[in-house]
């Protein structure tokens, strides 16, 4: 199902509800997705970037499974946000919408300078070939044109991922789903006793 059919029905409220909800696990499903072995990448952790004293702590450190070289990974996914506007990436100028937080300008320096910043990972300096995106929704223009014009190593979605989540079955994902499921279910029956 696209992201599209989810999380913009054409009535606001449930759709800001449903994008809200979604930002509380929204992460579980990238990490999820990296520690299954048919992901391209692995995900080892937080990254925290460093210039002294000043830090900056982003999503993701996202190893390539192919050739062993790490990146700090950003996730955005503002479903809803400003009439969907950012549902999906089409253009680079919808990452603009992000830049002017100390975190966010970091990342971006790290795309075009893997150098511009210490990197630790669970208190381990890590080198770091450049940056991902995560979005939630992606074209291929979007992609290439953020790549492009930011320096991304790769932008990925989360909409992909879940793609491939149930094309692989993966059994860490589906009870995880139903665990949240469930809390849910509880929330909303213990609402209306």
């Amino acid at each position: 199902m696209s992201f599209e059919a989810l999380f913009r029905s054409g009535h606001g409220p449930q759709d800001n509800f449903r994008a809200r909800l979604f930002g509380m696990f929204s992460e579980e499903i990238v990490r999820c997705w990296a520690a299954n072995e048919r992901a391209p990448y692995r995900d080892l952790g937080r990254p925290t970037l460093w210039a002294p004293p000043e830090f900056a702590t982003l999503d993701f450190t996202l190893q390539s499974r192919a050739n062993s070289r790490c990146y700090v990974a950003e996730q955005k996914a503002e479903l809803a946000f400003e009439g969907y506007r950012y549902l999906r990436l089409t253009a680079a100028s919808q990452v603009q919408h992000h830049s002017g937080k100390r975190a966010f300008m970091w990342f971006l320096d790290t795309a075009l300078d893997p150098a511009s910043h210490l990197v630790k990972v669970g208190a381990r300096p890590t080198e770091v070939a450049g940056a991902i995106l995560v979005w939630g929704a992606v074209t291929p223009e979007g992609r290439a044109d953020a790549m492009q014009t930011y320096g991304f190593a790769d932008v990925l979605a989360i909409e992909d991922m879940l793609r491939d989540l149930r094309d692989w079955q993966d059994g860490a994902w589906r009870a995880r789903v139903a665990e949240i499921r469930g809390w849910a279910d509880g929330l909303f029956d213990g609402l209306t006793c």
